[in-house]
């Protein structure tokens, strides 16, 4: 299997826990990692026979789009979800990080990372 890597697809959602944290929305930045059988795409270079990137990176903007979350675990969990059900893939990781978490001590990130199949 081949792996197709989708990198900082930045997302702005609702998203915390703690009522401060959800006065406004905040960044996400999230990678996609797709399990597929480039060969044919390869062969005949043409879209129709590859996964589409942009349809990917706009699915990651749409769940973010979708509701209000608390837990970036559930964004993850949502996306890979739709990836699965969306694209001919056996496999997807899924890594989303939320950009300063912590106002003090300052963090540049949080992240969680799930490898979902299908």
């Amino acid at each position: 299997m081949d792996k197709i890597f989708i990198s900082g697809i930045d997302c702005v959602t609702a998203i915390g826990v703690t009522p401060e944290e959800r006065t406004m929305k905040q960044r996400l930045s999230i990678d996609v990692e797709i399990w597929t059988d480039s060969a044919r795409a390869a062969q005949s270079d043409s879209l129709k026979d590859a996964l589409d990137y942009s349809r990917i990176a706009g699915v990651a903007r749409d769940v973010c789009r979708s509701r209000d979350f608390h837990l970036i675990e559930t964004v993850a969990e949502l996306l890979a979800s739709r990836i699965l059900a969306d694209f001919a893939t056996p496999q997807v990781r899924v890594l989303v990080r939320k950009l300063s978490p912590v106002l003090e001590p300052h963090v540049n990130h949080v992240s969680i990372e799930i490898v979902r199949s299908r």
